[in-house]
C-alpha cells in the first residue's frame, strides 16, 4: 500500500485513492489461481485462443491479441461476441480456448457466447467482478474480484496478462516471468503516481474543452484497442461526445479530410514497434491543429524492464486517460453513469 504521505501528495479530483489500491490488490492477489488455469490447460492439448467480447471487453482484448501476434506463436482470434455467434468460425473448436470478460457477469452477448463454447467443449475462462452472477453457469473457470468501471480495466488486464504470461512461461516463450511478475506488484503506486502526473493537464484540457462536441481519438498496436475503446466507451456511451477512433496507419485512408483548424484529437502512444506511426500522424496533424492532447507512457515512471514496458502500456494508458473522462464529466456537469438506452430500454 501507498504510505499516507504519498497518499496526501496525490491529489486528484474526485479520486479514492484506497478505493483504486484495493481493486487492484485484489486482482493481483489472484494470481496463484490464475497461474494454476493456465497450468492445467497447458497440460492438455488446445490449438488456439479467442479472446470474445463486447464493447470495452472486446477492445480490452485488441492489445493482448497484439503481444501474442507480435511476440510468441500462439494463435489468436479476437472477436465481437455476436458476430462470432453467426459466422462461423472455421478456427473455433473442441481444442480452443475462450476467455471472456465482464463485470455485470449478466450481459446478454457474452452468456450465449459462452455458453455455445462450452457446450461444443472448448473451454472458457472467464474472468467476471461481480460474484454469483450468471456467466458462472458457462464458465470451466471463474477468475472474479470486485472491480467498477473505473477501475475495471486494471483488473483484467491484471487477469489476462498474468494469464497469458503463464501460457508463455509453460510453452518456453517467457523466460523472464516470474521477474515480470514480481516487478508486477508494485504496479498500484505507479499507476497511482501516472494518474497524478496527467492530473493538472487532464483539468486545463477538459477545462479549455467544455463545449467540444467532436473528437478524434488515434493508437495503434499496443494502445489501438484502448482508442477504439476510449472513443465508443468513454466519450459515447458514457459523454455522448461525438468520437470517431482512427487507427494511425488508416488515419492516411479517409479521415485526414476531415482535419480542420480547430480539430480536437487525443494521440495515444505507447511503446511498441507502432510508435513510427503515431510519430508519423502527429507531424501531419501539427501542421494543421494545436488542440491535441498527447497521452505517452513513456512518460510514465514504471518499476517494469524496458521489455516489459510494451505489455502494460494498455493498463498505464487506461489509467491515465481516466483523469481526463473525470475532469470531461465535472466540465460538462454530465455523470459517467448516466445512459439513454443502454440497459435502459430493450433492443
Amino acid at each position: 500500500m501507498l504510505s499516507s504521505n504519498l497518499s496526501r501528495r496525490l491529489c486528484m479530483y474526485n479520486f479514492d485513492v484506497p478505493r483504486y489500491e484495493k481493486v487492484i490488490h485484489d486482482a493481483i492477489a489472484l494470481r496463484p489461481q490464475i497461474e494454476k488455469i493456465a497450468d492445467e490447460i497447458c497440460r492438455s492439448r488446445f490449438s488456439n485462443i479467442f479472446f470474445i467480447g463486447v464493447g470495452g471487453t472486446y477492445a480490452h482484448s485488441l492489445p493482448m491479441k497484439y503481444w501474442l501476434d507480435s511476440s510468441s506463436d500462439l494463435e489468436t482470434h479476437t472477436v465481437i461476441a455476436a458476430e462470432f455467434m453467426r459466422m462461423g468460425h472455421q478456427r473455433f473448436s473442441r481444442d480452443s480456448v475462450c476467455v471472456f470478460s465482464t463485470r455485470s457477469g449478466n450481459t446478454k452477448e457474452i452468456m450465449e457466447a459462452a455458453a455455445f463454447c462450452q457446450k461444443a467443449g472448448a473451454r472458457t475462462v472467464v474472468y467476471v467482478s461481480n460474484p454469483g452472477t450468471p456467466i458462472y453457469d458457462y464458465a470451466d473457470y471463474i477468475v472474479q474480484s470486485f472491480a467498477e468501471d473505473d477501475n475495471l480495466c486494471e483488473a483484467i488486464y491484471t487477469f489476462m496478462i498474468t494469464f497469458l504470461s503463464r501460457l508463455l512461461k509453460n510453452k518456453g516463450q517467457f523466460a523472464r516471468y516470474d521477474e515480470f511478475m514480481r516487478q508486477y506488484d508494485d504496479v498500484v503506486p505507479a499507476l497511482l503516481k501516472a494518474k497524478a502526473l496527467y492530473e493538472k493537464r487532464c483539468a486545463d484540457f477538459a477545462d479549455a474543452h467544455k463545449d467540444t462536441e467532436y473528437y478524434m481519438v488515434t493508437g495503434a498496436g499496443m494502445l489501438w484497442g484502448e482508442a477504439y475503446d476510449y472513443a465508443m466507451c468513454i466519450l459515447e456511451e458514457m459523454l455522448w461526445l461525438k468520437t470517431k477512433s482512427i487507427h494511425a496507419a488508416e488515419f492516411f485512408h479517409g479521415t485526414l479530410e476531415l482535419m480542420e483548424k480547430d480539430t480536437t484529437i487525443l494521440e495515444f502512444w505507447g511503446e511498441d514497434e507502432t510508435t513510427p506511426l503515431m510519430e508519423r500522424l502527429d507531424k501531419f496533424t501539427t501542421t494543421i491543429t494545436q488542440d491535441i492532447l498527447r497521452f505517452k507512457t513513456a512518460e510514465v515512471e514504471l518499476p517494469f524492464d524496458q521489455e516489459f514496458r510494451k505489455i502494460v502500456s494498455p493498463l498505464v494508458l487506461y489509467a491515465i486517460t481516466e483523469r481526463l473522462s473525470c475532469h470531461l464529466e465535472r466540465v460538462r456537469n454530465h455523470p459517467l453513469t448516466t445512459r439513454r438506452y443502454y440497459r435502459q430500454i430493450e433492443y
